[in-house]
Parts: structure tokens; C-alpha cells; sequence
């Protein structure tokens, strides 16, 4: 082995990585390794390099070679919980996490990641309350409010299809707060999968919830792009409109890629926090608080181009939506939609969105549009993998 050779290219490795170019940076760890198997500074250099990619399942195995060194730092070890936490893996993150802690007290963020892994794993075997004691026991004087982590638990749950544990935590909290209409309905979805769509009530909950940290977690965490997707597929067909409705703007993400089209621009919403957001934003004409279709059936032939940004996702049966949005269009006007792909029909997931199969989108549209463009893209991440979304671009007839 030529340990000159190999420190030269842990040494690049280190940099690429420090200077963001995670490819290079991966490839040269690896390559470390291939000189020197073993060599537990790449092993660790590489498993953070997974983890900043957001490829979770594969950091595992490399921090967990690193933390098995003769005198490996605990940090070592904290790194490897926490990529078990971030792959579901919550009785092995909390098991991890507390032997990290034998070793030296756990800095405040891992003490907080562990207590939920433990209250997670926790739901396995023992009511909801139990859980959240155990929670609070690890957490200590930093525990966080229990509603707070029983709803964020929640939600990391259902993504995990850990599902019992889910309906545990929701029925906590249903208890807790009876008037809790994002709870209510996330409940609901877990017991009855009939439910054609989500209730305007709910919608407009979740998102005034949602919107202070909307932005962040969709662009920047879930690598969400469906607005500037959908805008470029749209450019494929057409250049310029006069009057464009965005519906379930949200904060206004899809503003800035229509401006393209030299239209009038009105972005229409449920949720006030939303709405105020897209103003913060500008690049609106008008914005208005109302339910989709409602708005939609109020304004016929008022578009000649409408944009529905993951709004579909909280529809099972689109017919009323299709029908409402061709007598809003003009003839020969484009509705461009995205939705989360299904097999076939509609299906209501646990996540309390719908995923939609081609055949169910061409059957409901067809009475009013015929499908232009069809395109497949990563819609968002979730958890360890990607959702697989599709974009539609119709034509009302």
C-alpha cells in the first residue's frame, strides 16, 4: 500500500467534499478504500457524504465500520443513530444513541433525536402515553411540548408505513384536542380509504399550519419542483396567455416560472397564511380566498390557462374538478396538473394525499379535454425514497 498515495487522495476527498461536490468527493473515498480497506477516516468521510446526499439506507453500513474503530470519536456513533433514525430504523437508533451516550453526554439536537427514536420504538409494544413518558424521561429539561412531538411522531410515522403506531399517536392526540381537524382527518384516512377527498376544512388547516416553513421543507428538504416543471412543459406548447389562473398557489411558488407568459396572473387559495405568503412573494395580479371548484364554477371562460400545482393530490374523484376548470377555460385553453402516480384509478394513501393512475385521469378528463403532454418526474422525496409524480397538460375541446 502506498500510504502517500492514500493520504493524497483522502486529502482530495476532503476537499471535494468541504467545496460541496459530493460525486467527486464519494468517488474519492471509495477509492481510498479500494487502497485501503478499513481505513475508518474514509469509512466515516464517506458515510457523511451519503448523508448530505440524503441516501440514508446507504450511510448506514460505512458509519457503522467507522464507529467500530479502536477509539473511534462518539460523534462516530451519534452520526450512525441518527442515519438509523432517518431510515426508520428507531429501535437500533435508540439503542445506538444510548451507547453513544455511555461514552460521553449527548449534545442537545442527538438527546432530542433520540427520545424520539426511543418514544417510536416505544409504540411497538406500549400505549401512546408510555411512549411520550419515555420521551420526556431521555429528553430531559429539554423535552419539547408532547402534542408537538406526538404530531411531528405522527407524521414520520405514517411515512414509514409503521401504521399501528401511527393510529396510537393519532388517538392520543384526537383525545387531547377533539377540535383538531388536521388530526380528525389524518385519522380518518387510516380506518376508512373511501373518503373522496380531503375536507376543505382540513385543507385550510394543514396549510395555515404549514406556511411559515412551507418553502423549506418542499424546495430545500423534498427537492419539490413541480411548478417549474409544469411551466417549462407548458413553454413546449405555448408562449403567451392572457389571463392565467394558479390554483392552490400556496406561497406562490409557481409566480416567478409563469412570469414567462406575459399573462395576468390571480392565485387562488384556502389558506390565509398561504395567500399572504404569495403577496410577500408578489408577481400577482390577484389573489383570492376561496375553495377551488367553487372559485372555478364562478368564473367561466375567465382563463385561458389554468395551473394546479400538487392541488389534485387532495382529490380522489376529479371529476367535479375537471368539470368545473373546463367552463372556466376558454376553447382550446390548457389545464396543466400534477399529480402522484397510481397504478390505476384513484387510491387514498395513508399520507391523506391521493395518488391517481393514467387511466383514471383520462376517463375523468375526457368529457371536456383531451391529454396533450404527459411526463413523468420525481415529484418529491419522502423518507429514504422519491414519489413518482406525473405532469398532464390537457386542452379543453
Amino acid at each position: 500500500m502506498d500510504i502517500q498515495a492514500v493520504d493524497h487522495m483522502f486529502a482530495m476527498a476532503v476537499a471535494a467534499s468541504g467545496e460541496g461536490r459530493l460525486d467527486d468527493a464519494e468517488a474519492a473515498f471509495r477509492a481510498v478504500l479500494v487502497m485501503s480497506p478499513g481505513h475508518d477516516e474514509a469509512l466515516f468521510g464517506l458515510g457523511l457524504n451519503l448523508m448530505i446526499a440524503r441516501r440514508f439506507p446507504e450511510a448506514v453500513e460505512p458509519l457503522a465500520l467507522a464507529a467500530q474503530a479502536p477509539d473511534a470519536e462518539p460523534v462516530r456513533l451519534q452520526c450512525l443513530a441518527h442515519a438509523l433514525f432517518l431510515t426508520g430504523a428507531f429501535t437500533r437508533a435508540a439503542e445506538t444513541f444510548a451507547a453513544a451516550e455511555a461514552i460521553e453526554a449527548l449534545p442537545e439536537s442527538p438527546r432530542l433525536t433520540w427520545a424520539r427514536a426511543a418514544a417510536y420504538a416505544a409504540l411497538d409494544q406500549s400505549p401512546a402515553e408510555t411512549a411520550l413518558d419515555l420521551y420526556a424521561r431521555i429528553a430531559g429539561p429539554l423535552a419539547e411540548d408532547l402534542g408537538t412531538v406526538a404530531r411531528e411522531g405522527f407524521g414520520v410515522l405514517v411515512a414509514f408505513d409503521r401504521l399501528d403506531a401511527a393510529r396510537a399517536l393519532g388517538a392520543w392526540l384526537e383525545a387531547r384536542d377533539p377540535d383538531d381537524k388536521i388530526r380528525a382527518h389524518e385519522l380518518r384516512v387510516l380506518v376508512d380509504p373511501s373518503i373522496d377527498r380531503a375536507p376543505p376544512a382540513y385543507v385550510e388547516a394543514l396549510f395555515d399550519d404549514f406556511a411559515e416553513r412551507f418553502d423549506r421543507q418542499l424546495v430545500e428538504m423534498l427537492d419539490y419542483r413541480a411548478p417549474a416543471l409544469l411551466a417549462d412543459l407548458i413553454a413546449s406548447r405555448r408562449a403567451r396567455f392572457e389571463r392565467i389562473l394558479d390554483l392552490g398557489c400556496g406561497t406562490g411558488l409557481a409566480a416567478p416560472s409563469l412570469e414567462r407568459f406575459g399573462a395576468e396572473l390571480t392565485g387562488v387559495d384556502l389558506s390565509s397564511a398561504m395567500l399572504a405568503k404569495a403577496a410577500e412573494r408578489g408577481g400577482y395580479d390577484h389573489l383570492v380566498q376561496e375553495e377551488a371548484v367553487a372559485f372555478l364554477e364562478r368564473h367561466p371562460g375567465g382563463f385561458d390557462l389554468i395551473v394546479a400545482a400538487d392541488v389534485v393530490i387532495y382529490f380522489g374523484d376529479l371529476v367535479p374538478l375537471f368539470t368545473a376548470a373546463a367552463k372556466a377555460l376558454a376553447p382550446g385553453g390548457l389545464l396543466a396538473i400534477s399529480t402522484e402516480r397510481g397504478e390505476t384509478g384513484w387510491s387514498l394513501l395513508p399520507t391523506a394525499r391521493y395518488a391517481h393512475g393514467d387511466d383514471y385521469v383520462q376517463a375523468a378528463s375526457a368529457p371536456g379535454f383531451r391529454i396533450v403532454e404527459r411526463q413523468e418526474i420525481p415529484l418529491r422525496r419522502e423518507t429514504t425514497a422519491v414519489t413518482v409524480g406525473c405532469l398532464y397538460l390537457l386542452e379543453r375541446l
